[in-house]
């Protein structure tokens, strides 16, 4: 009756979890999650406060004359959402000056050996998805020419199409490998039935509750699911092993009863630490570390149910199912592996050590980025239509300053201070469209208004930097000297801002996020094992895997996304330190009965098949998330997980046990000598 009534309340929670789907939003607008002292930030607002939304794109039409474009511009004018329609023929009159007499500098932004380049502004931003709906009918009326395109908002409409289907994509690998995986690992055929039966409720019940969230990003989203699943998987193996050993000796009831009792540890342990891996992440200014920690904490919690109250239930259900389809172990024992450890146990101690330390130098020589490109795919047509652009017409990085309504001659001279800087292509402003001794009153209303708002002016520049490196933001730097030598009140808004915004976020909290980490995580293995050593040597042991991972990308010259490394480290120490607790665990249990030599022998054959099969789970999760996603972010998160999570393994699975032998003494608490005393009569 209980296991019947624990089935119904499962499935009424699901139904109403189920209402929630509606009313989940994904977010594309990474602005979003910057702080909200940020100038990047508070410029966007003012945008939208005093000049309406905007968006822009580009579109390169081959081999067309200028009477003809001219033409199809003004098809494209009265396209839904469009505001306006910028080419050559706005700054030079082309019908009193022939296209061949136009000087070569005025004409080779727009015009090229036949090739036309011109601007489409949208009347919203670029997020919008009616946005999608208008540049097809812009493509239908420009389909008897070869086109190319650029421009965040065609990033924005790729984003959406590849979201769409990089989670059922990345599911559809990962299950089947993990089915694989688990049956190698199991002892009964039905026992991956059961783990992926518990587990997809709590993936289920965490898909369906983002709907009380105000939204999801895309990047949480792609990813979350696939993690999930890897990072609580070991809690269901801890389950399953313990009821193995239980049901030798008890009913099947009574063996799910106590191996629920003895794994609550282990799991609520697991559990605990991977969420306080991520308890850093809701520390961050920027905000995308609070969506991803707060979808996967989700999870996390969702998943400890799952297993604590489902997987019991599961196994009394199907116990005889599971005695007729038992078989021998697929993997063999690794006694005799240990056995060799023990024997070199000094020297692996001296590699463990070593290595750590090396890592701790080399990971600070790794070089990061701050930002990413929204999609990958270096073939798709999005990326390929804006190489040929930049490589005809150079690059499109703009900039908006935003400065307070002061005195004509400050904007003079800022709009001159900015042409004479070097990586600066163009200054859009009203004092240089126009001749600044005009009053104001007298210029037309609509241009004025595309400068100049209620409290505040702007600026339009365009930057031939485009790549994020140090040049980059050393012209920010320039760029911030320049506007304040004329106001003292200013916001820059574009690409460039917000990545030295993001940039400077990150860096200012580093050492905080870092130190929250591995502290949080700390101090939950140390209430564990009631211990201040043990918590110690664990940590360390995954800070060195996450140290010696960074370490990796130094030694391959490859830049990782900074945000990716805050996550990845959130997961790699909250998570695969359940494998150290683990075998940690039955150590010291074992140790209560046993000398530690056999101690750590029956310990290690114990758990190192769920060490294995867990981590084994999490590498390939995070490699097929990195390399079949494209999406640029989750690719690197995927790729920095898939190794870290095999290193961390690794330095369990090889270093951890000699570790603990060869530390016992401060590990295992010596029970009291009683001394015997003589009484005197």
């Amino acid at each position: 009756m209980r296991k019947l009534l624990i089935f119904v309340g499962v499935m009424l929670l699901l139904l109403a979890s189920f209402l929630f789907i509606p009313k989940t939003t994904t977010n594309y607008d990474m602005t979003i999650y910057l702080p909200d002292d940020s100038g990047t930030k508070q410029g966007l607002e003012i945008i939208k406060d005093e000049f309406n939304e905007e968006s822009s794109i580009q579109i390169l039409v081959m081999a067309i004359t200028s009477t003809d474009l001219i033409f199809l511009m003004n098809s494209i004018e009265s396209v839904s959402l469009v505001k306006n329609v910028i080419w050559l023929d706005d700054y030079v009159d082309l019908s009193l000056v022939p296209i061949e007499f136009i000087d070569s500098q005025t004409l080779a932004p727009f015009y090229q050996d036949g090739d036309a380049l011109f601007t489409i502004i949208f009347a919203t931003d670029a997020y919008d998805t009616d946005l999608e709906t208008s540049i097809n009918s812009i493509k239908d009326i420009l389909s008897d020419y070869e086109i190319h395109l650029r421009g965040d908002v065609l990033a924005n409409i790729q984003a959406r199409t590849v979201a769409k289907g990089e989670v059922t994509k990345i599911m559809y690998l990962i299950i089947p490998i993990i089915l694989i995986i688990l049956l190698l690992a199991s002892h009964a055929w039905i026992e991956p039935i059961l783990v992926l039966i518990t587990l997809g409720v709590a993936v289920l019940f965490n898909i369906f509750t983002n709907g009380l969230l105000p939204n999801v990003s895309f990047i949480t989203r792609t990813m979350a699911l696939a993690l999930q699943l890897a990072l609580s998987i070991d809690y269901a193996l801890f389950m399953i092993h313990r009821f193995y050993e239980e049901r030798k000796t008890n009913t099947a009831h009574d063996a799910a009863m106590l191996s629920r009792k003895h794994a609550f540890k282990s799991i609520t342990a697991s559990a605990l630490t991977t969420i306080a891996g991520f308890t850093a992440l809701f520390f961050m200014k920027y905000q995308i570390g609070f969506d991803i920690g707060l979808v996967l904490s989700k999870g996390i919690i969702f998943s400890y149910l799952s297993t604590m109250i489902i997987l019991p239930t599961l196994l009394v259900w199907f116990d005889p199912l599971i005695q007729k389809t038992k078989h021998g172990m697929l993997i063999p024992s690794f006694k005799k592996f240990f056995k060799l450890q023990y024997k070199i146990r000094y020297l692996l101690f001296f590699i463990l050590v070593t290595s750590i330390g090396l890592g701790a130098y080399f990971q600070t020589h790794t070089t990061y980025i701050y930002g990413s490109s929204t999609v990958g795919g270096s073939v798709s047509t999005l990326s390929t239509d804006q190489a040929l652009i930049r490589e005809r017409f150079g690059y499109n990085n703009q900039l908006v300053i935003l400065f307070p309504n002061e005195t004509v001659n400050q904007e003079v001279q800022l709009s001159a201070s900015l042409l004479a800087n070097t990586d600066i292509t163009n200054v859009q402003a009203l004092v240089t469209s126009v001749d600044p001794n005009i009053p104001r009153e007298f210029l037309p209303v609509e241009l004025v208004d595309q400068f100049v708002g209620t409290n505040y002016s702007r600026i339009i520049i365009t930057t031939s930097l485009y790549q994020e490196n140090a040049a980059l933001y050393s012209f920010v730097d320039d760029l911030n000297d320049i506007i304040s030598s004329e106001y003292d009140e200013f916001y820059i808004v574009g690409n460039a801002s917000a990545l030295t915004d993001i940039r400077t976020s990150i860096l200012d909290q580093n050492l905080l996020i870092t130190l929250l980490t591995i502290i949080s995580v700390g101090v939950i293995v140390g209430i564990i094992f009631k211990s201040f050593t043990i918590p110690i040597l664990l940590v360390g042991i995954i800070q060195g895997a996450v140290w010696i991972n960074l370490s990796i990308l130094y030694f391959m010259h490859t830049e990782v996304i900074y945000i990716g490394y805050l996550v990845v480290m959130s997961i790699q120490l909250g998570a695969t330190i359940d494998y150290a607790v683990l075998l940690t665990n039955r150590y010291l249990d074992e140790r209560k009965l046993l000398p530690k030599k056999e101690a750590m022998l029956e310990a290690y054959s114990k758990s190192s098949i769920s060490i294995l099969i867990s981590g084994t789970i999490l590498t390939i999760a995070g490699f097929v998330e990195g390399l079949f996603s494209d999406i640029d972010s989750v690719t690197d998160i995927g790729l920095l997980l898939g190794k870290g999570a095999m290193i961390s393994s690794l330095m369990i699975f090889i270093f951890l046990p000699t570790a603990l032998v060869l530390l016992d003494k401060i590990i295992v608490k010596q029970p009291k000598k009683t001394k015997n005393v003589v009484k005197m009569t």
